[in-house]
């Protein structure tokens, strides 16, 4: 059919109701086909029509929508009569409809029944489904909110509302109870007059909302034993004489037995006067000490150097009085909470603050501890120091005192000599065999290392580490031996250790005589320790390693404490390899990154465990527990682990990470099932998780892990009993789970599993708690998504390769010695020697769980990485051999799992759950035979509903599409993070706010971005500042344009996407203080400066100035702010409508100043990079008479590229929507399919399963990246952002801002209409894409036919329109929609063809369109040749003249606002309106005319 383009009748449907409706509704805005008002808006009484576009706002303001009483109100007052009259004509219509119609997807504060919220009046949405029935909106609802699942017991109901909201409607009923399960149904009307009322189980519960924690405490655990807790010491004093000869004197009470935690009372003369300065350390590091305090001395006794005075610290429970010559000098309480306890005493003395050769030093004597509990004091220990045999550990006797020079002197009473011998055989393969003893943990011990490296002959290098901190000394060995000698053959070392004297011996010659000074020589843990960078490469192998501890200083009653040969099942080491070498099991230590210390183990702790045993006096109807942890924590209830309502639904790494600084999260669990009438036990464990772990980076220290709970037993006699934490509570270490780090990975032992939280469990041995008192935040119910895992994501092996060693390939490392390959699915039967790697064939985030047969005893060490050295070769950034795994870009991250077999014979499987790896490859070593089966890759993320589909002709655009939606998966764990596997996984304020829009595209992020942004807001700077990482730690800093801005721009995008206006109201106190910093950052002559410029385009191959990004974003933040400001005004006078011009003046002064500062004479910028005119397009910065000349700039740096990016971070977030906003969507389809470095196909070309970090973070010409701050993730989702451009163009699903949440929908399909190609590239000629949005499921699909125009298909949902853009090959084209004449089409509203596209209307339903050519006497669209509108369609400016003098001009949108009103023509800046047709009338004396225009 031929369509004509005369003005467009509306269909009679639509006629009809406007007629009806106008008659009954005389005070409405007229429905002439000329104003192109969509009959069905007017319809939506929840939504006003006088809405503003958010943006600048106009002196004609109204508010915007009303609040929900006001919606009420006016749509109660529609009267029975008006909708009597409405409903006969659509029946006279024959519209009748046999579609069903249900209700879906109920969502209580964006989630799917949440458990534990603490919101006094909760949102709920739905959605219709109105099986693709076209013309179907709802006209009313009813909420019905009740106790009962059977919907028996009703607390509240909304009744009918006229109205067709439906997402985010508030509770309106009484108070809601604590701890109370309420369901709900929802009731919907459409505007057939059918009625729906939900049948899909939907409920939330309440957390504790406000009803407090009935006594519970945080508490931590402690070295006390349950036995002697009762009889603790918590009465005594400590006293000595001290004399300072340098800088201060230190006294150390109340330590436990590893010294890791203790009180330190230091009198210090180093600035020039008597302080006294009380510490604390709660670890063994200097970083772990806090001064609590620095009080001058003077007013109470002028301490001097080289006198003596006597100190006395009198500890009576939790207070401790200190006195000087028996003047009280301080009174002070445990800063932990509880009593200062009863423990090891000491002596510290150190370096200046300022001068590490500056050493402290003091004399001592007469150190005294007195018990003064009971009548008469008791002396505990007395030292005067008056013979050579002292107990303390360190120190020199002087003249009868013990003096004391830069180091810990601990008493010891058993303090003899430490005798003792270390033997062990060592082959050197590169560089360095370093042999650890005197060890106290991996921060703490003496390296000897044998180095064949960094000097001509072979040396000793004697290493001390104390606190993480090396110093050393070196003793030639060249006189005994070759390097040649030392490398590659088996030699044997002796240590033997004599009080402070260490001799050295190679192969029983005696190559080093030693005298330690720094008083730390003890009988402790030996070990290896290894180095790796991309100069060195330490490797050695170690077998027959024996201790012998000595009797006598003279070395002749010898025991051997330790020995180890590798034949056993295990081995004694916390890493390294055990294969064969020289005939003999040997063990092999090497590293990837750094530093890599093979420590002894058999001793360790494993991570506290918590419990109460109590009784259940009678049925319990319900049972609650709410709890949380200073680390990651996981419950059990008699012997079972606590999941979702007593099911094994589990929630993993609870609970989750925000700013422990302010507040901490609560997680609420139904626990019914699990208790039972009679004796029960609760009990949790905790790992460091975000709060005590690295990837804290010293936020909080080195913090105490803790545990807090509330169990609320609710009896079927109504009574209630509360199981609170506190001290009754009781501890150990005894449990299977060694460590827990979210870097370093998981120790796991099976042979210490037991029943720990079962009732009956015997806690003889178990110590006693402490309340722990290190946060100081507010404990907040979680809200959000959880972390789980998510089991449709599980992966299987494609393959397992074992090999044994490597072979020469001519490159540094060589290549792995290959000995089988199997399935992914096979039986793995693996010996000790050898490495298999598991290819899970997606990079991916979780952890493994497997099955395993073996000796008991036998250990395990798996290792994750995300791709595999390819050559073996040192110049290509290889960390070991071709084949092997490559684990470098890790960096300090171990990422590692060990595993203890407890050796049963039907098997044991196994997963962590205290940490996650990012890896595609696992590698594992055992030290025994063992087998392993059913090994899958266990997907662990935030639970985030999964809402889009994108696929396209193209099969490697479909890959990069998934690559996407894989690192958005794998990065969205509690936190939006930047990578899921090395020392970083962080809130990146920058890469997330680049991805909002794309995230929100593929799942619902609505309330994961929620939870965030209040982290943000959490850890926003006092002065206004956001961070560059939320929550925030100490690894970045604050207030980096791109970063920082993602403050204001998150908020706007969740709400863009899903209407969700509580996200704005919520920020917005937050953003208003963010600009008011931004105002303050001027200089260097200019006022509008932005933020810092640390970030800018990050990793862009372009450098474009960072002060120019940062301008160009303060503008962009201020456009918004306008935009949110207009969004929450509710009348012309508040405060929001008043920002909203402050706001949108903000921009136009910084868009002046940009203009002066940054732009050419013809007005191009004076930066020219890809991203400097990329930004200036965008956001509106250039003059208009020059932004033709800006595209074609663009399009030639873009071109004279080779059709290549040169964009980072922020550059690419926008390029290819600013490409095709501005009208070059060939170049963008260019960009999109370009393969050669840097593109996006250029990783897909390479194999990868996720988005990299850099384009260039491997390549084929140079191997891995080389950054020096090894910043080489291979998951990472920022480039992702492109498939916003491929919902929003290719597929052409795009918001309308002026409906947000798709409750109007811009459909504009851009199919690649390319007529050229760069090399190598073909067109698409397909795609298809769909969106499901909080009011059900949008799809568009085009198809390229042969003669070059396109079929259309689309679904527009239930209780929502659509505008399509439809391209065309010629104005004169045919359109039908199945196969029928548009004028006959229910639903579809012709509008016209604009810039080669037809505006059509569409109400819900789904459509399809087809196009051919029509005749050549087509008449094309009218124009008044008075009238002249340019450009059209238009982006930010609008031009309008007329032949005629202009007596009034107007532009009015489609909802009816008039965004411009003035007596004469001109330009017009549009740039803050929405995309959408508008209205354009001009009158002049003589004439009116009316003209469409579209703004893209």
């Amino acid at each position: 059919m031929r369509i004509s383009l005369e003005k467009y009748a509306l269909p009679r449907f639509s006629t009809l109701l406007a007629i009806c409706y106008t008659c009954l509704c005389p005070d409405s805005i007229s429905f002439a086909p000329e104003n192109i008002f969509r009959y069905n808006d007017i319809m939506k009484q929840d939504k006003d029509q006088r809405r503003t576009s958010p943006g600048t706002f106009f002196p004609e303001h109204t508010p915007k929508r009303p609040t929900m009483n006001r919606m009420q109100d006016r749509t109660r007052s529609f009267s029975l009569f008006r909708h009597t009259i409405l409903w006969c004509a659509i029946g006279l219509l024959g519209m009748h409809s046999t579609y069903a119609m249900e209700v879906e997807r109920l969502r209580t504060e964006a989630v799917k029944n949440p458990v534990g919220i603490d919101v006094e009046k909760p949102m709920f949405s739905w959605m219709m489904d109105a099986d693709n029935e076209r013309g179907i909106w709802q006209t009313a609802y009813k909420i019905s909110v009740f106790t009962d699942a059977a919907h028996s017991e009703q607390v509240w109901t909304s009744g009918r509302i006229e109205s067709d909201c439906q997402i985010d409607v508030p509770y309106d009923g009484n108070p809601l109870s604590p701890s109370t399960r309420y369901y709900w149904t929802v009731t919907v009307w459409d505007n057939k007059g059918r009625e729906s009322t939900s049948s899909e189980e939907a409920y939330f519960e309440t957390g504790l909302l406000g009803s407090g924690w009935d006594g519970a405490h945080w508490i931590k655990a402690t070295d006390t034993p349950l036995a002697t807790s009762e009889n603790a010491i918590t009465h005594y004093s400590v006293e000595a004489d001290f004399e300072i000869d340098n800088l201060s004197a230190g006294i150390i009470f109340a330590s436990n037995a590893e010294h890791s935690h203790y009180h330190m009372w230091q009198v210090n003369l180093e600035a020039g006067y008597p302080r006294f300065r009380p510490h604390i350390w709660r670890g063994p590091d200097l970083a772990d000490a806090t001064c609590l305090a620095e009080i001058d001395l003077r007013p109470f006794i002028d301490v001097q150097l080289h006198k003596s005075y006597h100190l006395r610290i009198e500890v009576d429970g939790d207070v401790a009085r200190t006195y000087i010559d028996d003047v009280l000098i301080d009174t002070r309480t445990n800063p932990d909470g509880g009593d200062y306890g009863y423990g090891t005493v000491g002596i510290r003395q150190d370096r200046a603050l300022n001068n590490y050769n500056d050493t402290e030093r003091a004399y001592f004597d007469n150190f005294t501890v007195t018990d003064l509990e009971g009548e008469s004091p008791k002396i505990l220990l007395h030292e005067d120091f008056s013979d050579e045999n002292t107990p303390f550990t360190t120190g020199q006797i002087k003249d009868g005192r013990l003096f004391v020079e830069a180091s810990y002197s601990w008493y010891n009473p058993m303090n003899t000599p430490t005798v003792y011998a270390l033997d062990l055989d060592f082959l050197i393969e590169r560089d360095n065999a370093g042999i650890i003893f005197s060890g106290y943990d991996t921060d703490n011990f003496h390296l000897w290392g044998i180095n064949v490296r960094d000097k001509e002959t072979p040396f000793l290098r004697r290493h001390v580490k104390t606190n993480g901190a090396f110093s050393s000394s070196d003793a030639d060995l060249g006189k005994f031996f070759t390097k040649a000698e030392l490398t590659g053959s088996l030699h044997h070392l002796t240590l033997k250790v004599n009080g402070t004297t260490v001799e050295t011996y190679i192969d029983g010659t005696l190559v080093d005589t030693y005298t330690d000074t720094s008083g730390r020589l003890k009988n402790g843990l030996i070990g290896f320790r290894t180095y790796h960078d991309l100069t060195m490469d330490e490797m050695a192998y170690y077998d027959n390693i024996k201790v012998t501890t000595y009797d006598e200083e003279d070395g002749t009653q010898g025991t051997v404490t330790f020995s180890e040969d590798f034949e056993g099942a295990g081995m004694a080491f916390s890493d390294g390899t055990v294969i064969t070498k020289k005939g003999s099991k040997m063990l092999c230590v090497h590293s990837t990154y750094e530093e890599t210390c093979a420590m002894q183990t058999g001793t360790e702790k494993g991570i506290p465990l918590f419990r109460k045993a109590f009784t259940a006096k009678s049925t319990v109807k319900s049972a609650k527990i709410y709890a949380s942890a200073l680390g990651v924590f996981d419950l059990f209830i008699n012997g079972k682990r606590v999941g979702q309502d007593g099911t094994t639904m589990y929630d993993e790494l609870k609970p989750g990470w925000t700013d422990y600084r302010k507040e901490i999260n609560y997680m609420t669990y139904d626990v019914t099932p699990l208790i039972q009438e009679g004796e029960n036990a609760v009990g949790a464990q905790v790992s460091n998780g975000w709060w005590g772990g690295a990837i804290a980076h010293g936020m909080y220290g080195s913090p105490s892990l803790g545990f807090i709970a509330k169990l609320r037993l609710e009896y079927e006699d109504g009574t209630i009993e509360n199981i609170v934490t506190g001290t009754d509570w009781s501890c150990s270490y005894c449990g299977p789970v060694i460590s827990g780090d979210i870097y370093n990975g998981e120790t796991y032992d099976a042979r210490r599993e037991s029943d720990w939280s079962m009732p009956e469990y015997d806690t003889s041995e178990w110590f006693a708690t402490a309340e722990n008192t290190e946060f100081n935040g507010e404990i907040t119910a979680f809200r959000g998504p959880t972390v789980k895992v998510r089991d449709f994501l599980r992966r299987t092996p494609q393959t397992i390769t074992v090999y044994e060693g490597t072979k020469a390939s001519g490159t540094t490392y060589g290549t792995i010695n290959v000995v089988r390959t199997l399935e992914g699915t096979e039986t793995l039967r693996l010996k000790a020697g050898e490495t298999a790697l598991f290819d899970l064939g997606q990079n991916m985030t979780g952890w493994i769980r497997f099955t395993t047969k073996g000796e008991r005893g036998t250990k395990l060490r798996f290792k994750f990485g995300e791709m595999l050295n390819d050559t073996g070769a040192a110049d290509r950034a290889n960390d070991g051999p071709g084949g092997s795994l490559y684990t470098y870009n890790l960096r300090t991250a171990e990422a590692t799992l060990h595993y203890t077999l407890k050796g049963t014979e039907e098997g044991e499987t196994f997963q962590p759950s205290t940490t996650f790896f990012g890896f595609r490859y696992c590698e594992v070593t055992t030290t025994s035979d063992v087998e392993i089966s059913k090994l899958t890759g266990e997907f662990v993320g935030s639970d985030l509903e999964e809402l889009a589909t994108f696929e396209t002709s193209h099969p490697d655009i479909n890959q990069l599409y998934s690559n996407i939606i894989w690192s958005q998966r794998d990065n969205f764990l509690s936190v939006p993070t930047d990578c899921p596997q090395r020392d970083e996984r962080l809130g990146w304020t920058g890469d997330t706010q680049v991805f909002a829009r794309a995230a929100s595209y593929n799942t619902d992020t609505r309330a994961f971005y929620r939870k965030w942004l209040n982290d943000l807001r959490q850890s926003q700077r006092e002065d206004g500042a956001y961070p560059e990482i939320a929550p925030f730690c100490n690894f970045w800093g604050f207030g980096n344009s791109g970063w920082a801005d993602a403050g204001v721009i998150v908020p706007w995008t969740v709400y863009l996407m899903t209407d969700d206006q509580s996200v704005l109201s919520e920020s917005y106190a937050s953003m208003s203080l963010y600009m008011d910093w931004l105002s303050t950052q001027s200089g260097g002559g200019f006022k509008y400066n932005g933020a810092g410029t640390a970030t800018g385009d990050w990793l862009s191959y372009e450098t474009t100035d960072g002060r120019y990004v940062s301008v160009c974003y303060y503008a962009y933040v201020a456009q918004l702010m306008s935009k949110i400001s207009g969004v929450l005004s509710e009348a012309q006078a508040d405060r929001f409508y008043l920002d909203s011009l402050k706001y949108s003046t903000l921009y136009e002064n910084i868009k002046e100043e940009f203009q002066r500062r940054y732009l050419n004479s013809d007005g191009l910028p004076n930066i020219s990079t890809q991203a400097s005119y990329l930004m200036a397009l965008k956001f509106g910065l250039l003059p208009e008479t020059a932004i033709g000349k800006a595209r074609e700039v663009l399009r030639k740096k873009i071109t004279d590229n080779g059709y290549k990016l040169s964009t980072g971070f922020l550059g690419t977030s926008i390029l290819n929507q600013t490409l095709s906003a501005e009208g070059m969507d060939d170049l963008a389809y260019d960009l999109l399919l370009q393969r050669e470095n840097p593109s996006w196909l250029y990783s897909v070309d390479q194999g990868a399963t996720t988005i990299w970090e850099r384009w260039d973070s491997y390549t084929k010409e140079g191997g891995f990246n080389k950054h020096p701050w090894i910043m080489n993730s291979f998951n990472h989702y920022s480039y992702g952002v492109v498939s916003e451009w491929m919902f929003r163009y290719v597929g052409g699903i795009e918001a309308d801002e002026t409906q947000p949440g798709f409750k109007h929908i811009i459909l504009q399909p851009t199919p690649d209409f390319r007529t050229a190609f760069p090399t190598g590239q073909k067109r698409i000629t397909q795609a298809k894409a769909s969106h499901l949005s909080g009011y059900g499921r949008i799809s568009s699909e085009w198809q390229y036919k042969e003669d070059g125009r396109i079929s259309y298909t689309a679904t527009v949902p239930a209780n929502t329109t659509a505008t399509l853009y439809l391209p065309l090959m010629e104005k004169t084209d045919n359109i039908t929609e199945s196969g029928k004449d548009l004028k006959e089409a229910e639903g579809v509203d012709f509008k016209g063809i604009v810039d080669g596209k037809a505006v059509i209307e569409l109400q819900s339903g789904t459509y399809q369109f087809d196009m051919e050519k029509g005749s050549p006497d087509r008449v094309e669209e009218s124009t008044s040749p008075n009238l002249r509108i340019h450009p059209n369609p238009f982006c930010d400016r609008l031009h309008l003249s007329c032949s005629e003098d202009i007596r009034y001009a107007s532009v009015t949108a489609c909802n009816g606002q008039i965004l411009y009103r003035q007596h004469r023509g001109g330009n017009i800046d549009t740039s803050a309106w929405a995309p959408g047709i508008y209205v354009v009338r001009v009158d002049t004396p003589e004439h009116s005319y009316t003209e469409k225009a579209i703004k893209k």
